[in-house]
């Protein structure tokens, strides 16, 4: 029963996708969150969408922060998603970071709104299909200047 609740939600996933098509903008914005990001934004960058991506520096889980106590350190999640975007062939001066300690969406928006001024920029998101609606009304909200779309 479980895993036939679990296809028919990825299923309404699927179906209920808010993504736009990419066009060529003056960044692509990878969300934190999901390793599956970095390697869509690095695709659109070496398609020519746009000349630098830019990733944030979200808040350490607090597992690694318990870790770190005791002399484990797991990797930075922008230091993973710049090594993605490196094996990818994105070159590391392409590469911006913003935000620290990003803990949510808004948090992201907020900060590229702060380090990138988006009044008449063309922004394009990078995040997963299920959240690709909800990336989009906060980034359209938040940086109202900006033309945003959101590719999934």
């Amino acid at each position: 029963m479980l895993v036939v609740g679990r296809l028919a939600l990825a299923a309404v996933g699927w179906w209920i996708d808010f993504s736009d098509e990419p066009v060529a903008s003056d960044i692509i914005v990878a969300l934190a969150g999901s390793y599956g990001r970095p390697p869509c934004a690095a695709d659109l960058y070496l398609e020519g969408y746009a000349p630098e991506i830019w990733i944030s520096r979200p808040l350490r889980p607090s597992v690694a922060v318990r870790l770190e106590r005791i002399g484990f350190h797991l990797p930075k999640e922008e230091a993973v998603n710049l090594a993605i975007l490196a094996k990818k062939g994105v070159p590391a001066k392409r590469v911006r970071f913003y935000a620290q300690g990003a803990q949510s969406t808004i948090d992201e928006a907020l900060s590229l709104g702060r380090e990138f001024p988006p009044r008449g920029k063309k922004i394009l998101v990078v995040t997963s299909r299920f959240h690709a609606r909800r990336a989009r009304l906060i980034f359209r909200r938040v940086l109202p200047g900006a033309e945003v779309r959101v590719v999934a």
